[in-house]
């Protein structure tokens, strides 16, 4: 892959060289992030995460004289959960990109606390540190946080259930409602949204500046899969089957 010069920002001028900080770095979309900032950008890594298998072809490449990212990104192998060394990472960076979460479904139902601790408890020295040093922040969510469309409030034979306005997913529309608390199928997006609702209150009190990103779901190469539980045993991940089931040749 070769670096592309010349690139601009949304206004048209030229992009200047950063140092990111990205929490989650060796992960399924830390992965493919790391590979595109690399080959796209003259910006700089600093790749935090406790596995470094997925961007080990990367690492490798920096250590090489004279390749295009020579020296562009850098693995520091951090549990954000007790690592004075995370504040450190951030100051030295002009932005932080967080991706460190346990999202698999499958360890939602079985290991509720992780999830909710990976999602909130842990993300909140991330979130505190951005803001007492002026750095942007970058925060993966998920869509899960808009909880429970309006229309599955609705009784199951009422007329509305089949207006498509009671579906949609929207910022000022969805009530983010989410399941009782003993399912904790929920525990995820519970976490999620509050975090979120944190960043919006570091933003409104102290300044910190944020974008939040809420993907739906992800497939592609380096994907987290656990068959037989996230999928069948085969190896077809849940999201992909779904997707092809319910194609149509006219889609395609």
């Amino acid at each position: 892959m070769a670096v592309a010069s010349g690139r601009s920002d949304l206004d048209g001028n030229p992009i200047k060289a950063m140092t990111i900080c990205m929490i989650g770095a060796g992960g399924f979309i830390g992965s493919h992030l790391c590979e595109k900032l690399m080959s796209e950008t003259p910006h700089t890594v600093l790749a935090l995460d406790v596995y470094n298998d997925k961007i080990r072809h990367l690492l490798d490449d920096a250590g090489t004289a004279g390749h295009p990212w020579a020296g562009r990104i850098h693995f520091h192998r951090i549990n954000i959960k007790h690592d004075s060394r995370l504040e450190g990472l951030i100051k030295m960076s002009d932005l932080t990109i967080n991706l460190a979460a346990i999202c698999t479904p499958a360890d939602y139902n079985t290991r509720p606390l992780d999830t909710i601790y990976s999602n909130f408890i842990d993300a909140l020295p991330v979130v505190k540190y951005c803001s007492e040093n002026g750095k942007r922040l970058i925060h993966f969510s998920t869509c899960e946080i808009y909880g429970k469309t309006i229309g599955s409030f609705l009784p199951k034979d009422h007329p509305l259930r089949q207006d498509l306005e009671f579906y949609v997913l929207k910022e000022d529309v969805s009530p983010c409602i989410f399941g009782p608390i003993e399912k904790q199928r929920w525990s995820y997006a519970c976490a999620k949204q509050l975090i979120e609702r944190l960043i919006y209150a570091e933003g409104a009190e102290n300044g910190l500046e944020f974008t939040i990103v809420r993907p739906f779901n992800w497939i592609g190469p380096r994907m987290d899969f656990i068959p037989g539980i996230d999928g069948p045993s085969e190896g077809v991940p849940r999201v992909l089957a779904c997707f092809s089931n319910n194609l149509y040749v006219e889609n395609l």
